[in-house]
């Protein structure tokens, strides 16, 4: 499925439920104030204090999983600013439609066929969401990068080594 290992890395990182995927992964690095540069802990303090709001990721997820199956054909910036104006849980159940189209399509084992059954799945949603169309031709647009979000990071600081309780 295109797009399909930046979808799964966004979700798990940004910590977004997917009713056939409900993994997570967190990474924790424990570390010694002392022993680490006062530069990487305010980074990490940084990254810990903001993180994006989820409506701007299930936008971002949502242009990435169009036009990583529609290329050109989808009109990014019309998406976007649709999708931009949709309140949060409309864009969770689109999402949730969306990424479990996929995911049964990771599972179809005839890639033409699941291809096939996803873009249609896609479409649908697109029509019912009132997306812009999406046409069978390829416009004349240029793909957008998408970006990838920082990661959700929490730190959490303790004076005490009590690891030997």
């Amino acid at each position: 499925s295109p797009g399909i290992t930046f979808q799964r890395l966004v979700r798990t990182e940004q910590g977004l439920p997917v009713k056939n995927c409900q993994s997570s992964t967190v990474t924790v690095l424990l570390l010694n104030r002392s022993e680490v540069h006062s530069e990487f802990l305010s980074i990490a303090q940084r990254l810990s204090s903001s993180e994006p709001p989820q409506h701007s990721t299930l936008v971002l997820l949502l242009q990435h999983l169009y036009q990583a199956n529609f290329g050109s054909c989808c009109d990014l910036d019309r998406l976007q600013h649709l999708l931009k104006s949709k309140p949060l849980e409309e864009l969770s159940e689109l999402y949730a439609s969306a990424a479990d189209a996929q995911e049964a399509a990771v599972a179809t084992s005839d890639p033409e066929l699941a291809r096939e059954r996803l873009q249609a799945v896609l479409r649908d949603i697109a029509g019912a969401a009132s997306f812009p169309a999406i046409a069978g031709e390829a416009q004349p647009r240029k793909l957008h990068p998408i970006p990838l979000p920082p990661a959700r990071c929490y730190t959490y600081s303790w004076d005490q080594d009590n690891f030997g309780e």
